[in-house]
């Protein structure tokens, strides 16, 4: 084609030539499939990495807090402890925006490096944080830098995968918050015995995590990968069968353009509140696990060290929670809504059997509190519709943002209600959990009703799905060969 540019990898192709053609591409399914397993390899393992990273930066407070941090701080009494976790939240909603729109208007990889390389330096400064007032503005400035990787992560996988494909492969970054539970009690078990040079156990835990970061930080410039068209490693046959790949979502591909309409349609539709309504609902789950978990096990009569290594099984039920909901998702067709729905049910019972079991019974409250863990099978499920049932690239960072900002607002609210005037029991903290996931419980069922009834209608005005349109930058709004998933 005239049109096309010669590169050190070969030909780049000119999206909007193929985007130009009505006829479609036959991919074998065997080599298809090579494909897939090759993006996999390349994408997989530095995104779980990362995120696994992250997660590990920002939940070293609820280890740290039983090894010195809440009394060096002042951090007793009151709801100080609580707003020190949640200011994290009021950061990274200030952060999110801004940042997934730097990540459509210049590279994902740039980004990305520079913000890990940010929030370590803000991880190795903690130390430093004498105060409470110091250590929530450091908690503050984490929640800024942090922002941009999860709708950073939505986008990339929104780019390179098919829509049936993106659920599971959101599940598997995501399932290494799991995974980093599972280790990070370990390391930490080991670094609460070390004492010297002036410094306490919990301000070794964050020295050593935040050096680990920033040196990923600067192998994330080479190794986080670039978008379809960019990306080294593939031939010129195996970037058209990408695009191919894409046109098939009906959701547009990449584009450096801001559309301020594709921002005003976000707005306006059900679906993206519904999406919010259902992050903010389920990640109340979240803000209990990751900053109240160590200090529940504490005031159940566990010493500090037992107290984090009953961290481990958090880590394990998450990561099988994530996982089996990607693969459920994954394999069952129009499941995703109704897996949101599922999800609830182990949470309420997990937070009822903390709330009326007696103190005796820690065994059971212990299992409770693990139940919770399943919240987060319900959120990847929020995560991956808010990359494939949204279309237009400006748009989509929309939603990819929109999701993170109700998973910070969820994370706040969590928080909120373990007042420290409820402990050790926290009876009423754990019923205000209930009641936000009955709500996630009747959101999500309403939500996959009105989405079924949008479906049906387009199937009826506007017959089988086309895609002639399927690379251009068109909202799921304006393609009405756009189907939504459930």
């Amino acid at each position: 084609m005239a049109s096309e540019k010669n590169t050190i990898e070969g030909e780049a192709i000119n999206i909007d030539d193929i985007a130009a053609r009505s006829e479609t591409v036959e991919i074998d399914p065997a080599e298809e499939k090579k494909l897939v397993r090759k993006i996999d390899w390349r994408l997989m393992p530095v995104l779980c990495f990362t995120y696994a990273l992250q997660y590990y930066d920002k939940a070293i407070l609820s280890q740290a807090a039983v090894f010195g941090l809440r009394e060096d701080l002042q951090l007793t009494n009151g709801l100080r402890y609580s707003w020190v976790s949640l200011i994290f939240y009021f950061g990274y909603l200030i952060g999110t925006y801004p940042l997934s729109f730097l990540a459509q208007k210049y590279s994902p990889r740039i980004i990305c490096a520079i913000i890990c390389l940010l929030w370590a330096v803000v991880i190795i400064c903690t130390p430093a944080a004498g105060s409470y007032g110091g250590l929530l503005a450091n908690r503050f400035l984490l929640g800024v830098t942090e922002a941009g990787v999860s709708p950073i992560f939505m986008l990339v996988v929104g780019m390179w995968y098919t829509h049936p494909e993106q659920v599971l492969r959101s599940s598997f970054w995501y399932s290494f918050s799991g995974g980093s539970l599972v280790i990070s009690p370990l390391i930490n078990y080991g670094l609460g015995h070390i004492s010297g040079a002036g410094l306490h156990p919990w301000q070794y835990m964050y020295l050593i995590a935040g050096a680990a970061t920033f040196l990923w930080g600067i192998a994330l410039w080479w190794l986080f990968p670039e978008t379809p068209l960019h990306a080294p490693g593939f031939d010129e046959h195996e970037r058209r069968l990408l695009l191919e790949r894409i046109k098939a979502n009906n959701a547009g591909s990449e584009n450096h353009d801001f559309k301020v309409h594709h921002v005003r349609e976000a707005l306006s539709d059900y679906q993206f509140w519904g999406l919010i309504l259902l992050s903010i609902t389920t990640c109340t789950g979240g803000g209990v696990v990751n900053t109240f978990s160590s200090i529940v096990f504490n005031g159940m009569g566990f010493t500090n060290f037992q107290s984090l290594l009953l961290n481990l099984p958090n880590g394990g039920m998450a990561f099988l929670c994530i996982l089996g909901s990607g693969y459920i998702g994954r394999m069952v067709p129009n499941s995703r809504l109704y897996i949101v729905a599922a999800s609830s049910f182990p949470v309420i019972l997990g937070c009822a059997l903390l709330w009326k079991l007696p103190d005796p019974m820690r065994g059971g409250r212990i299992v409770g509190f693990y139940l919770i863990n399943c919240f987060s099978s319900g959120w990847v499920q929020c995560i991956g519709l808010g990359t494939s049932n949204v279309a237009g690239h400006t748009k989509k960072s929309v939603y990819a943002a929109g999701t993170f900002v109700g998973y910070s607002v969820g994370n706040i609210i969590g928080p909120l209600v373990f007042d420290a005037k409820y402990a050790p029991r926290h009876k009423e903290s754990f019923v205000g959990i209930m009641v936000c996931f009955s709500v996630s419980f009747v959101i999500s069922l309403c939500l996959r009703v009105l989405l079924s009834r949008e479906n049906t209608k387009r199937q009826s005005k506007y017959g089988d799905p086309e895609l002639s349109h399927g690379l251009e930058d068109l909202t799921d709004g304006e393609n009405m060969s756009f189907r939504y998933n459930l």
